[in-house]
């Protein structure tokens, strides 16, 4: 098969699901780029080539986010480079074109000008009616109902003009226009740019001033001070007006009590009379209005940037960062009170100053009730958590204008170390039963704030990892609240630790878990979304990545016959555009691992190990999750690392290394290998049936319908589907169908992979290529590669985080681009019958997300069960489950090492290994490695050996004689402990199957070890114990008796025959 790109350049035809369903081929040059028909191709930059998009694409317009209320322009994310400028705002910005579709039936331009203008207005027009009135009247400039109403409000606009305003941004961001072919696009984002731009200059400053009012407010410190006033005033008892903080939170509050005052009878402290925190409040609510609308405006398409200044920007950054930590994280943590104190006993002399008593002295301050206190805030939080929804919308419409707009670096740090501080919070029930959705909301927004950061500015990326480290030892500890981001229930990811005789849960979830979710810590999912922001669209062909001049970055002295993978595996990094990716994974295992190596409690390294467990953990739970394929980039990366650092502490000397590290590090290790052990072992025993021929036939039609509903539940008394093409049928609930919604035509996920599969073999195999018509694993692969494509489409437009399903498709795409690339070298081993160029580039011209029609959803589309199966079998054939047998080398590598703590730590690590696939013992290198561990001259080493051994004869009692004979031999080893595992070994073994034929020997040899005099007291207690429970235990004695009626009686040298004399 040549699998050379084609001479001609293919014009592909997209189906249901998109899927190819035509290509044609016109005769161009060698070189020429492949793009769609109907759209222009610009060949002034090979890197910035234009992708071949679906026909309901038109490259040419902005493209809209998956999010409701933002755009993001084509250039931001198909670019292979980003310029580096910094300093001014908007520097190197240019005005977007929008193309609106014809025949709109919708104008919001209109109606959000006619609101701007009339809001804009009314507040001048109180502005010049409060100052005509203070001249006529004489009054103070700074009086009148309208400047009473900006200091209830923060600034000009009232609270009801706000919410229009808002309105209108909310609706300028939702309505969709459709064409008469069904196609959509967010042409309403451009409404704010039909602006007049002097209405635009004037509506913004005024926006600016309610921003700057509330970023000086501070609701939990002033109710802290409102408690604390309170409480002195009581224990003082100086005359001072006692309010609480709920007369201080209620707007229509008056003092009571003895000591009453009228209201302004504080003069500068206001704000601390009856209803003087509502006023705050109000303000702040305000802000977060106006600062929601502000980053609207500057989010939109095509906006008039003189219109917006610098100071807009700082203002609404200042606001992001104080509302986080001075009012979101307290109120959600139930944090306001710590570190309150109140004064005591003080003496006033004339002049009002305070004058410490001798009793003062020794106790100036005293700490309050703080179970009073922090129920005394509740009336401050309640509000404060009302405004996480507006908050989450402001976190998002800050992230469309991260990624529209260049930012300064300043204002860009502080926002970041702002939205990283939302990890840290800590959800305390105790303030209200929804409070871990409301941080949830929080911190989801900020993670996908600080992802945009990270895919906007490659300049910045080492600092933002930097960052993450001091926070790590920041996060929750406890396990209700360390795990807390919400993901799928992956059931391959169960199923994946399954032994062959039992079922058995490898690396059952640390976190909480609730149906069909499971939760892993925010600080793992922050992680791959980094890893996944940073990829970038892959060249069109590897000849456009040679014009680059990126051919010497190689190496040209470098031994091409040691390191020629390495050099193809880079380039294919490079060209599928995940060289940054690889990099962020490199840079991150590398700091992670050097802080937990340090000696000592150095650098914090005894807190960085049960992190990086932790990590490890949720990695291993997600890594089946369509919305994280960067896990098994991460894994991989780890893995190399810890394999490197484990072989390497085998040449230095004792000294050097540390022992806890080593420890962390061979565990850590050996749940990576015993995870991709499971993989292949669910892959070897539940393989994907599908065609290896483009002719398979017909099939036969079935002689009755049955239930293959993959919930294994049975025919239940509810309604069922039936497969259009095999007659099987399923649940309704399982597939995700109603009575209300059954298409005319349904097939099950076998026979639509069936199908597709044939389909997309007659697109792709050419025959004038020469190649086999026999589909191999790696066909496969490219269409199973396709349905998890159209499945992050689909989430990315309906799902409630679409930017993070649109970077996880991005790195799908990257990384199948990748595979082909080493496929098409002959990395990895025999190729398909697939032209790898026409694959290619229609792998590549799924970069921009398409429109999904009805016909798309419900024709090509797979059920939850049959995604996660793909996905299973895609991880199956990854990079890291590919490296397994080196993984495995490893481990037996060091059970030679000339360290015997290696040694015993390399094989409780391949315990965990054979737990998950004991078959691993019946090869030949495994089972001389752990027969030569059974001689080893540490005692240390010939336990872990033997139990080791003694795990998997329990596992696998069908292959217990391969290891009879050394196990006999370690019940006269000299170590205690070594002794003692041979003797509970044989034990199990007896209990577990009684018509064992070394029976005999067993018992024998233990009675020997119970005779010895010099014996240890505690093995002799030992076998004392064991043949009490053989001899009179009843249960052990039924399983004995029914085990010899099935032992046949004319065999005289069966194992039933010694065991009946012995008895």
């Amino acid at each position: 098969m040549n699998n050379k790109l084609p001479q001609a350049s293919p014009s592909i035809t997209f189906g249901p699901g998109g899927f190819v369903s035509q290509v044609t081929y016109a005769p161009s040059s060698s070189m020429m780029m492949m793009a769609h028909p109907d759209s222009a191709t610009s060949t002034s930059n090979p890197g910035a080539i234009q992708s071949m998009a679906p026909p309901s694409f038109t490259p040419d317009v902005p493209t809209s986010s998956p999010m409701t209320d933002k755009m993001i322009p084509i250039a931001t994310r198909s670019f292979r480079q980003i310029p580096n400028n910094s300093g001014k705002v908007f520097s190197h910005v240019e005005k977007n074109e929008i193309n609106p579709t014809k025949n709109s039936p919708i104008s919001p331009s209109v109606a959000i000008s006619d609101t701007v203008e009339r809001v804009v207005n009314a507040a001048e027009s109180r502005e010049a009616s409060a100052r005509e009135s203070s001249l006529a009247y004489g009054t103070s400039p700074g009086g009148g109902m309208a400047f009473e109403a900006a200091a209830l409000h923060g600034g000009k606009f009232t609270s009801i003009e706000l919410n229009q305003l808002s309105l209108h941004c909310t609706a300028a961001a939702v309505i969709i226009a459709s064409d008469n072919n069904g196609s959509k696009s967010r042409v309403s984002l451009g409404a704010w740019a039909s602006l007049d731009g002097d209405l635009l200059a004037s509506l913004t400053p005024m926006l600016q001033c309610h921003v700057i009012s509330a970023v000086g407010i501070d609701l939990v410190g002033e109710g802290r001070q409102v408690i604390s006033k309170s409480m002195e005033a009581q224990t003082r008892k100086n005359g001072r007006p006692v309010i609480t903080l709920h007369q201080w939170m209620t707007q229509s509050a008056k003092y009571s009590g003895p000591n009453s005052a009228p209201l302004g009878s504080l003069g500068n402290e206001a704000k601390f009379e009856p209803g003087g925190g509502h006023r705050r409040l109000q303000v702040l609510l305000c802000g977060l209005e106006a600062a929601n609308i502000l980053l609207a405006i500057m989010a939109s398409p095509g906006i008039d940037r003189r219109a917006v200044e610098d100071d807009t920007i700082e203002a609404c950054v200042n606001l992001i960062k104080n509302h986080i930590q001075k009012h979101i994280s307290p109120a959600l943590s139930n944090t306001g009170h710590l570190g309150m104190s109140i004064a005591t006993s003080t003496n006033h002399d004339e002049d009002g100053d305070l004058t410490p008593t001798p009793k003062a002295k020794r106790a100036k301050t005293v700490s309050p009730n703080k179970g009073a206190v922090a129920k005394s805030l509740k009336a401050v939080y309640t509000p404060i958590l009302s405004t996480v929804g507006t908050f989450g919308t402001i976190m998002e419409r800050a992230e469309a204008f991260i990624i529209a707009n260049e930012m300064d670096d300043r204002l860009l740090f502080t926002l970041s170390a702002a939205a990283l501080s939302s990890l840290t919070i800590d959800a305390s029930p105790a303030v209200r039963a929804d409070v871990g959705s409301l941080a949830s909301i929080v911190q989801v927004s900020a993670m996908d704030l600080i992802a945009a950061m990270f895919g906007r500015y490659p300049r910045h990326r080492s600092i933002i990892i930097e960052d993450l480290f001091p926070l790590m030892l920041k996060l929750p500890t406890s396990k209700r609240s360390s795990r807390t981001y919400l993901v799928k229930k992956s059931a391959a990811a169960s199923s994946s630790g399954m032994t062959s005789s039992c079922v058995k849960k490898e690396h059952a979830p640390v976190g909480s878990s609730s149906g069909d979710h499971d939760y892993i810590q925010p600080i793992c999912a922050l992680t791959l979304l980094l890893i996944q922001s940073c990829v970038v669209m892959p060249f069109q062909s590897d000849e456009d990545a040679t014009e680059e001049g990126d051919a010497d970055a190689y190496g040209e002295d470098e031994e091409e016959n040691d390191n020629s993978a390495e050099k193809l595996a880079a380039k294919a990094n490079d060209t599928s555009g995940l060289d940054g990716c690889v990099a962020l994974c490199n840079q991150f295992t590398s700091q992670m691992l050097q802080r937990c190596c340090r000696k000592g409690e150095e650098g914090g390294a005894s807190e960085f190990r049960p992190i990086l467990s932790n990590l490890i953990d949720d990695l291993l739970l997600v890594r089946y999750l369509i919305e994280f394929p960067a896990a098994e980039m991460l894994l991989l990366s780890i893995s190399h690392r810890l394999g490197s650092d484990l072989l390497r502490a085998s040449s230095i000397s004792k000294s050097q290394v540390e022992a806890t590290y080593l420890a962390t590090a061979m565990d850590a290790f050996g749940k990576i290998t015993s995870a991709v052990a499971g993989t292949l072992q669910q892959n070897r025993e539940n393989p994907f049936k599908l065609p290896d021929s483009m002719n398979p036939g017909e099939s036969p039609e079935p002689k009755e319908e049955v239930n293959r509903c993959f919930c294994g539940r049975g025919n239940l008394d509810t309604f069922m589907v039936d497969c259009d093409r095999c007659h099987s049928w399923f649940h309704g609930s399982c597939i995700g169908i109603t009575k209300d919604t059954v298409p005319d035509m349904w097939f099950c996920d076998a026979c639509t992979l069936q199908t597709t599969i044939l389909n997309q073999a007659k697109v792709f195999v050419r025959s004038s290529n020469g190649g086999s018509k026999v589909l191999t694993s790696k066909d496969h692969n490219h269409v199973l590669r396709q349905f998890l494509l159209s499945y992050l489409s689909r989430t990315a437009q309906s799902s409630s985080s679409p930017p993070q399903a649109d970077r996880a498709r991005e790195f799908l795409i990257a990384t199948w681009v990748k595979d082909l690339t080493l496929e098409k070298n002959n990395i990895s081993g025999k190729a398909g019958a697939f032209d790898l160029g026409l694959v290619r580039s229609h792998a590549i011209a799924q970069w921009l997300p398409p429109n999904l029609d009805q016909n798309h959803r419900s024709t090509s589309s797979l059920t939850d069960d049959g995604n996660q199966r793909i996905m299973s079998s895609l991880v199956a054939s990854s990079e890291l489950s590919t490296s397994f047998p080196r993984l495995l080398g490893v481990l037996l590598r060091l059970m030679g090492d000339k360290m015997p703590s290696l040694r015993k730590l390399s094989l409780k690590a391949f315990l965990q290994v054979v737990n998950v696939d004991p078959t691993l013992m019946t090869q030949p290198s495994v089972r001389k490695e752990v027969s030569r561990c059974f001689h080893d001259g540490a005692i240390s080493v010939r336990e872990a050996a033997v139990s080791l051994v003694g795990d998997y004869v329990i596992h696998s009692p069908h292959l217990v004689a391969v290891f009879h004979a050394p196990l006999l031999e370690r019940m006269v080893d000299k170590g205690i402990s070594v002794r003692k595992r041979a003797v509970k070994i044989f034990r199990d073994i007896l209990l577990s199957n009684p018509s064992y034929g070394g029976r005999a020997t067993a018992m024998h040899c233990m009675l020997q070890r119970a005779d010895d005099r010099k014996e240890d007291d505690g093995v002799r207690d030992l076998v004392h114990e064991t043949f009490h429970t053989l001899w009179f235990n009843g249960k052990a004695f039924e399983m004995g008796k029914s085990s010899l009626s099935l032992i046949p009686s004319e065999d005289p040298n069966s194992p039933g025959k010694t065991m009946t004399k012995a008895q």
